[in-house]
């Protein structure tokens, strides 16, 4: 993916403003703890304590009804959890705060199905994104100034999508359009960016770019990603958390997960 060749002039405008409202000190962006939550009955969550450091890249794997998304549904305010802490650095707490503040602090979450204005181009989606109060009518009426051009274009080369800024999104593949979502999540000036499932439905060359966006974009920003795919998870590199039942069973490198028994056990068959 071309774009990451330019890396440090592309992050140049992708710095969160959140971040000097950070207290980064202790090097840990995202804080659970004793976080737990039921529905009817049914423990979703269970007592789990999860953190995610500055600049991290983490990987949450897991059995189907593990909780990986109520997990993220705590993290961006959809649920609130029963008892527990949720902090995002060290001063903001987020079970305080409502969806839209959460999102506005810097926390950015893309779905596993990608979810484009389809039929407007690559730029225009990643325009009608930008942060800011900006209506839609507002935002293609009025002339974009030279840094939000700019600011537009280094997000294009990190998706790797500068060559289909014209195009409409509709017409992008489904990878293309996974990283298109990712970089109108960009657009939002994330400090943490939660990522459901890239890898569904890829081509094995979209899942090679993907990887190679992924890697790219931490260290300026925290990614945590959720996904199913072995292969696309041993590739990312990244410390591996396994939940179980709500709970964190297992934590560490590929190599290390995989060989836990417990893991084995309850998730990779053996």
């Amino acid at each position: 993916m071309s774009g990451l060749v330019h890396r440090d002039k592309v992050f140049e405008f992708l710095v969160p403003r959140v971040v000097e409202d950070l207290d980064l000190s202790h090097g840990t962006v995202l804080y659970m703890e004793g976080v737990s939550v039921a529905f009817d009955g049914f423990k979703a969550i269970n007592d789990l304590n999860f953190y995610v450091d500055a600049g991290e890249l983490r990987c949450v794997i897991g059995p189907n009804g593990a909780g990986k998304t109520t997990m993220m549904d705590i993290i961006t305010g959809k649920t609130r959890p029963d008892r527990g802490q949720v902090w995002f650095g060290q001063r903001m707490n987020l079970l305080k705060m409502s969806e839209p503040e959460i999102a506005q602090v810097g926390i950015g979450r893309k779905f596993q199905k990608p979810t484009v204005f389809e039929q407007q181009s690559v730029f225009e989606n990643l325009e009608l994104a930008m942060a800011g109060p900006k209506g839609v009518w507002t935002t293609f009426r009025a002339r974009l100034s030279a840094e939000q051009r700019e600011r537009i274009d280094a997000v294009l080369e990190t998706i790797g999508l500068a060559d289909e800024a014209t195009r409409d999104a509709g017409a992008l593949s489904h990878g293309q359009k996974q990283w298109l979502e990712i970089g109108m999540l960009l657009m939002q000036n994330p400090l943490l960016l939660l990522v459901d499932e890239p890898a569904a439905g890829m081509t094995h060359q979209e899942m090679d770019r993907t990887v190679e966006l992924l890697t790219g974009l931490a260290g300026q920003h925290s990614v945590v990603v959720v996904e199913h795919d072995m292969d696309f998870v041993r590739a990312l590199n990244s410390r591996v958390t396994v939940l179980h039942q709500g709970h964190v069973l297992a934590e560490g490198n590929m190599d290390q997960v995989q060989a836990d028994p417990r893991v084995r056990e309850v998730y990779l068959g053996g």
